[in-house]
């Protein structure tokens, strides 16, 4: 078994920025004009609509103390991510993987990933710079907190009901996520 030992990186504006730039978030923040709103006014836009055939939203709780890496995953519409979560809890990792599903898949089936092949974020919970973003369709990813005594972290995740979801198996891998330097 191959072990790889990926570094976490502490949740900050600039790393989730450039995370959208290259595809693989959607940062959920409010634009410039919405933030100064005048006084009496109300703005209502659209952040996000799925795919019909995707079917209605729903919201599900995911309660996470996973610690191992064994799989990503890729859903086949976008997905949001809001981590409303006590304090005291674990951090929550977010890994993806930073290539395409298929390049990924072909590199994992052929024992090729490396370190780099992964994007491991660490987020505090309530943090209203990092903590919601959404997740483009065939984006690979999971979620992982660190070993260890403590409360799970708790996040929520309003998704269409009716998409469909792809693995890529890492169980032929020990992935660990290291704690941010």
């Amino acid at each position: 078994m191959r072990t790889l030992k990926v570094q976490a990186r502490r949740a900050t504006p600039a790393l989730l920025t450039d995370l959208q730039s290259r595809g693989l978030i959607r940062r959920l923040a409010p634009p410039p004009h919405a933030v100064t709103v005048a006084s009496e006014q109300q703005i209502v836009e659209q952040v996000e609509l799925a795919r019909e055939e995707s079917g209605p939203w729903q919201m599900l709780v995911v309660a996470c103390n996973r610690s191992r890496l064994t799989y990503l995953a890729a859903h086949s519409d976008i997905e949001s991510w809001l981590f409303f979560a006590d304090p005291a809890s674990k951090p929550l990792l977010y890994v993806v993987a930073a290539d395409p599903p298929e390049d990924f898949a072909r590199k994992a089936e052929r024992g090729e990933l490396t370190e780099s092949d992964f994007v491991a974020v660490e987020f505090a919970p309530n943090d209203p710079s990092t903590s919601f973003f959404t997740v483009p369709a065939g984006v690979l990813h999971d979620e992982l907190t660190y070993p260890g005594p403590g409360r799970a972290p708790v996040f929520f995740v309003p998704e269409p009901s009716r998409m469909t979801h792809t693995r890529v198996d890492l169980s032929h891998y020990d992935i660990r996520v290291k704690p941010p330097c």
